[in-house]
């Protein structure tokens, strides 16, 4: 009798996870769920930026930190790529349409001196209800705390299937398979290998909806 209650069981499992994965499967993109995720983040780092100081953070950087390759003391000198940032993933198997908030940090070793990726030891965001890190780059090189602790959200092309995550118009806010928004301590937006402020209102392709971002003050919306 027992048996047939296994049997059963498992018949029950295998029918609820067949129909589960026919619904993810066949659903179409969800870009409105994508969008307002975009959106909230842009919103997210430079509410960071704002509460949360750049030219004072690092002060005492060197004596609460303890990441045996991360240069702390370089901070005093050059602050300036530490900005929190939102990084658009737009390649990779893992990371493919996904979004990153986080801040790079200085190492001593040259080719992951302001990477400009979120591995471990830089400083990546959490949500404030989970405190899952907002991040959707590949499980393998993220930052240890956020091993298998990654807000799925974040990972758009898994969570709701995007398709387009780009730049509406290629600007100096774009590079090798990914682009990225620093934020200012007063909310401005940053760009490029030399930081600076982009001229013109920056356009971000979600899907079919677009989201404007203004340079000068970093308020984004949807158009």
């Amino acid at each position: 009798m027992k048996l047939i209650e296994i049997l059963y069981s498992l018949l029950i499992i295998s029918v609820l996870a067949t129909t589960a994965w026919f619904a993810y499967s066949f659903s179409p993109p969800n870009n409105t769920r994508a969008a307002l995720t975009t959106l909230y983040a842009m919103k997210h780092a430079r509410m960071l930026s704002l509460i949360d100081h750049s030219k004072l953070g690092y002060i005492g950087f060197g004596d609460i930190y303890s990441f045996a390759r991360v240069d702390s003391r370089r901070l005093l000198q050059n602050n300036m790529p530490f900005h929190w940032q939102l990084q658009f993933h737009t390649s990779g198997i893992y990371t493919k349409n996904s979004l990153s908030i986080y801040r790079d940090t200085p190492r001593f070793a040259h080719t992951t001196d302001f990477d400009r990726r979120p591995l471990a030891g830089d400083i990546v965001a959490l949500h404030i209800g989970t405190t899952q890190c907002l991040s959707g780059y590949n499980n393998t090189n993220i930052t240890g705390f956020c091993k298998d602790n990654a807000l799925f959200d974040f990972r758009l092309h898994e969570s709701t299937k995007l398709q387009t995550l780009a730049l509406q118009i290629p600007t100096t806010c774009q590079e090798r398979d990914t682009f990225r928004f620093y934020f200012d301590d007063f909310g401005k937006v940053l760009c490029g290998q030399n930081l600076h402020m982009p001229n013109n209102l920056q356009k971000v392709l979600v899907g079919n909806i677009v989201i404007a971002i203004e340079p000068s003050t970093g308020y984004a919306f949807l158009q």
